[in-house]
């Protein structure tokens, strides 16, 4: 029997979905050359663990779902690792009050907020507010993807949203 590696095609997986996983990499990591990296990582990882894609989800979850991980880790990485000596540009700023035509104090303000508002929580809460509130998927989508109940995504949101009022209540975006 052929290995889950042989199985799958990386190649026509990144030609089908390459601009979907980079799209996603673009949208968390708010940077072209870590969105770059980290899409072909994905790829990377996809061909390493092949046997991990058992087929119960599209290929396409299944890369969806590893770009969100290594996003993820990115962030962390940098909040351990900062390169940026500009800290807390957008410390309790919201993104409202930047001017409208500077989208690169945007872009970082709006990094530096996603990372602050992740930091500290695990890894299954930041998973489901990036799918929830990034990308507009319903509580019950996310627990489908995360494999757990809607009402453990909702709690889980719950409390981050809870939590980040507490720590940023000046942020406007929690009006909307």
């Amino acid at each position: 029997m052929a290995r889950a590696s042989e199985r799958l095609d990386i190649a026509a997986l990144y030609r089908r979905y390459g601009d979907m996983v980079y799209g996603r990499c673009l949208s968390m990591l708010r940077n072209e050359a870590d969105a770059v990296e980290a899409t072909q990582e994905v790829f990377l990882k996809a061909h390493r663990h092949a046997d991990g894609f058992k087929g119960n989800a599209k290929a396409s979850t299944w890369l969806y779902r590893i770009a969100t991980n290594q996003c993820l880790n990115v962030i962390r990485t940098r909040k351990r690792h900062p390169e940026d000596p500009v800290e807390d540009v957008a410390q309790h700023v919201p993104l409202a009050s930047a001017p409208v035509g500077d989208s690169i104090v945007q872009s970082l303000a709006l990094r530096q907020l996603v990372e602050r508002l992740l930091e500290g929580w695990d890894e299954r809460t930041q998973q489901c507010v990036v799918y929830h509130f990034m990308d507009g998927m319903t509580q019950d989508e996310v627990g489908a993807l995360l494999g757990i109940s809607g009402a453990a995504v909702r709690k889980r949101l719950a409390k981050f949203r809870k939590t980040s009022l507490e720590r940023f209540p000046d942020w406007v975006a929690w009006e909307r």
